[in-house]
């Protein structure tokens, strides 16, 4: 790789970001698309991010993904908001065109497309629980509410967090069922997983220098799927024991990729080297 005055400069905001795989695949992705760019992760605290976005103009930085905890925060000092974004609440992707921030959503798209190839889950007319009510779970809920589940249980360490989530999806998916749950409700918890077709982890716990997710499995429904959104490890201890009770299971490593493509056609117009990027990650 060189570097020039010419070099554009893409990048991730996130807090921590040292775990993140996005450097390498985004690095590799444009190499082997011949493009001039470069790829590096900034580490930025809650507090910084709106002088942090600001700065995306003054050092003409052409664009950035945008992940925990800044996914929700961030759309506040954007120009635009795609549509997507905005009914997702949340934007992982901003594109600098000519000193404007515009803000995207590729979760979404990313997630689905991993659900499907990983896991061959059909999500119309099942029941999901959810960990998580961060910007990841706003494009996990939007994705398969759009596709018509039936019930949804969100489930949050932070309960007041997972009960305002279910209130607004709520109010835009009125023939779905929304429930929540704090993560310390062991006995509720179990109840929801006897009941669950797929469950998803899109919390940071479990994640490579991250809490552990304290959850037992032995009550989920047989024939349910895991997904956890998490990819640092590339195999969860989440995935590990949902694989040992003989349930589907997959890590977030292939959202990571998919979602990461859609970013590149965004900032470059380029079709992605999907297999390029996922050999560079795993």
């Amino acid at each position: 790789m060189s570097i020039s005055g010419r070099t554009k400069v893409y990048g991730i905001f996130g807090h921590p970001v040292s775990h993140s795989f996005s450097p390498r695949m985004h690095n590799a992705a444009f190499t082997a698309l011949g493009l001039d760019c470069v790829y590096i992760p900034f580490d930025i605290e809650p507090r910084d991010l709106e002088t942090a976005t600001k700065a995306l103009r003054a050092m003409s930085i052409a664009g950035v993904n945008v992940t925990i905890p800044h996914k929700e925060a961030v759309m506040g000092f954007l120009d635009e908001i795609s549509p997507d974004a905005g009914f997702t609440g949340a934007v992982n992707t901003v594109l600098n065109s000519d000193g404007r921030l515009l803000g995207f959503n590729t979760d979404v798209r990313g997630f689905l497309r991993a659900l499907g190839e990983d896991l061959g889950f059909e999500p119309k007319g099942r029941v999901i629980t959810v960990i998580g009510a961060g910007g990841a779970a706003r494009a996990v809920l939007s994705g398969l509410c759009i596709r018509g589940v039936k019930r949804v249980n969100i489930v949050n360490r932070t309960h007041d967090k997972a009960m305002e989530l279910a209130e607004e999806f709520g109010g835009s998916f009125a023939e779905t069922e929304f429930r929540s749950a704090p993560l310390s409700d062991t006995l509720g918890l179990r109840g929801y997983l006897s009941e669950t077709d797929l469950l998803v982890n899109a919390s940071s716990l479990g994640m490579e220098g991250a809490p552990a997710l304290d959850l037992s499995l032995d009550t989920l429904k047989e024939g349910a799927c895991v997904y956890d959104l998490v990819y640092n490890p590339l195999e969860t201890e989440l995935v590990r024991e949902a694989k040992g009770l003989g349930r589907r299971a997959a890590g977030g490593i292939n959202m990571l990729v998919f979602q990461g493509a859609e970013s590149i056609k965004i900032w470059t117009g380029e079709d992605p080297p999907i297999d390029v990027m996922r050999s560079a990650v795993v």
